[in-house]
């Protein structure tokens, strides 16, 4: 037997025979009681008689004794007081050891665990009916409709694409706790998303808390260049609103980034009759990724081709020139730093 220090010796008496209270019944290959002590009384265990058949008093030992092979373990059993009690059975020289510890504390973390397990459950299958309801649906009413049609195999089709990001999420969700970062996501994506349908644009996917969207399949009434920047400048105003009633750490808001790509693509449907969605393949998918990658907090990066059609809003504008991978020689693009 291990030989431990008198203060460790003292601390394992606390957590189990104090703050637990003990209690044991040692019980005959026959089933009579042969010995009992400890606190019986907090599990109802009261008024014992040596020689009792121990089965006939202690109605949860029913069935468990005598004790055959290796010792047994039964967590959180409920006693005849209703306590929550860790029952533990192991075999010695004179007969079956029953030794009981209140369990009380480890069932009331269990239902808190529980708990917010159901409430994280309740704020994902939330985050599931926002992603439905912007990821796909106008989609599909819109091809059921023929409001638009494309080709099942794929086309190319020229379009504006916009990516956006919450800076520093990334670093807030590794702090804070899953529920904490859903729920915020639901406060952020309508207002990422809303002024993308109001600008007859159409989300593409959602990676965390990063949008991608397409400008150009939708029909409407201005160029999918001047909607995508409308678009962008709607989405930093609504975020900075959202951000107003946020928490964060250090009381810092969230902003988001926004890169804009215009030009060919090839572009296809996804998905089943009821639940199609986009895929969008070219050198201006990824373009649109890289300008938002480098665009700072509250910043619209646009390329030459998108510059070229947004008319009086290109005043906005200023052209600065940016290296990114892949690409060989720097890139001339233009930067609105919104206030």
């Amino acid at each position: 037997m291990v030989d431990l220090p008198s203060p460790v010796l003292d601390y394992l008496h606390a957590i189990t025979v104090e703050s637990r209270s003990l209690a044991y019944l040692l019980i005959e290959k026959e089933g009579h009681l042969s010995d009992w002590g400890g606190n019986l009384d907090a599990y109802g265990i009261v008024n014992l008689q040596k020689g009792e058949f121990i089965e006939e008093k202690v109605f949860f030992l029913q069935g468990l004794l005598p004790l055959e092979g290796s010792p047994l373990f039964l967590p959180c059993m409920k006693t005849g007081y209703g306590l929550s009690t860790d029952i533990h059975i192991f075999p010695g020289e004179e007969g079956d050891w029953v030794l009981l510890l209140d369990a009380t504390s480890d069932e009331i973390r269990q239902q808190v665990i529980q708990q917010k397990g159901n409430e994280l459950s309740l704020v994902r299958e939330k985050q599931s009916k926002i992603l439905n309801q912007y990821l796909g649906k106008n989609v599909a009413e819109s091809l059921a409709q023929g409001v638009f049609t494309l080709q099942q195999e794929g086309e190319r089709k020229d379009v504006t694409i916009l990516f956006a990001d919450i800076r520093g999420f990334t670093s807030y969700s590794e702090k804070k706790s899953p529920e904490e970062v859903f729920q915020t996501l639901n406060v952020y994506l309508p207002a990422m998303l809303q002024p993308i349908l109001d600008e007859a644009g159409m989300v593409d996917k959602l990676i965390g808390d990063a949008v991608m969207a397409i400008f150009g399949v939708l029909p409407a009434s201005e160029v999918p260049p001047k909607l995508a920047t409308k678009a962008a400048l709607r989405m930093i105003e609504a975020v900075s609103n959202v951000s107003k009633g946020v928490e964060t750490d250090k009381g810092a808001s969230f902003k988001i980034g926004i890169g804009i790509a215009s030009g060919p693509v090839a572009l296809g449907i996804l998905g089943s009759k009821d639940r199609r969605t986009f895929t969008a393949i070219g050198h201006h998918v990824n373009l649109a990724a890289r300008l938002e990658s480098q665009a700072r907090p509250r910043e619209i990066l646009i390329d030459q081709n998108t510059f070229e059609k947004i008319d009086d809003m290109q005043r906005y504008f200023s052209a600065i020139t940016l290296a990114f991978k892949g690409i060989a020689e720097p890139t001339q693009v233009y930067s609105w730093l919104v206030n």
